[in-house]
C-alpha cells in the first residue's frame, strides 16, 4: 500500500470514533496499542483487536470526542505514517470539556492498522474524568 493510501485509512478510523465496531474493522486481528505516558505506573500496552474493541466500548460510554490530523511527517517507510491530532469532545457523564493533543506512530500491514504508540498528556485525560471537587 501507499504512504497516502494508508494516511486515508487512517483517516477513516478517526472518522470512526465512537462506534467500536468501525474503528477495529480497520485494524488486524493482532493489533497492538501502545500508550507510553497514559497510566502513572508504566506504560499500558493492549495487545488483539478484540480486547482494543472492548476497550474502546467502555472508553465511548464515558467519552465523545473527533479527532483531526493537524499535521504528517513524511517518512520513507510507506507502511509508518506520524502524525500530529488533537480531539475535541467531552466526558459524558460530567458534561465537561475534553481537548488534548497526540502524537501517534501508526504502522499498517496490507491495508489494515497493525500497530499504533500514542502519545498524549496523560494529566489532561485525568483531569476531565476526575470526579468534581466538593465544594
Amino acid at each position: 500500500m501507499s504512504a497516502q493510501s494508508n494516511l486515508e485509512i487512517l483517516r477513516s478510523v478517526f472518522d470512526a470514533m465512537g462506534d467500536a465496531d468501525a474503528v477495529v474493522a480497520h485494524y488486524t486481528d493482532d493489533y497492538v496499542l501502545e500508550l507510553p505516558y497514559f497510566r502513572p505506573e508504566g506504560p499500558d500496552r493492549v495487545e488483539g483487536k478484540e480486547v482494543v474493541r472492548e476497550r474502546l466500548v467502555q472508553a465511548f460510554k464515558i467519552l465523545s470526542f473527533t479527532l483531526h490530523i493537524t499535521e504528517v511527517y513524511p517518512c520513507t517507510d510507506p507502511d509508518l505514517v506520524i502524525a500530529e491530532y488533537t480531539s475535541q469532545g467531552e466526558v459524558l457523564p460530567a458534561g465537561r470539556h475534553y481537548s488534548n493533543r497526540y502524537i501517534g506512530l501508526w504502522r499498517f500491514r496490507d491495508g489494515k492498522v497493525c500497530f499504533t504508540r500514542e502519545y498524549l498528556n496523560p494529566e489532561i485525560i485525568r483531569a476531565a474524568l476526575a470526579p468534581p471537587a466538593e465544594d
